[in-house]
């Protein structure tokens, strides 16, 4: 199976690119860091499927409490 020059950048976008704006997405609605979670999900996401079984795992887990100002 041969794969042209220009389908790696559709796959690169596909498996890395879309899940880590998901994941910056979810780690805002869950008060976690952005940039930690957009960071993960894309070095991941160059395996070819880690990025999206990551946001699978983050959107899993439970959201994180703010922490009391008072």
């Amino acid at each position: 199976m041969s794969i042209s020059a220009n389908t790696w950048y559709y796959l690169l976008i596909f498996t890395a690119i879309l899940p880590a704006i998901l994941a910056i997405r979810l780690a805002k609605k869950q008060n976690r860091s952005k940039l930690i979670s957009g960071l993960i999900t894309f070095v991941f996401g160059l395996s070819l499927i880690g990025g999206w079984i990551y946001l699978a795992i983050m959107n899993l887990l439970p959201p994180k409490e703010k922490p009391n100002s008072n």
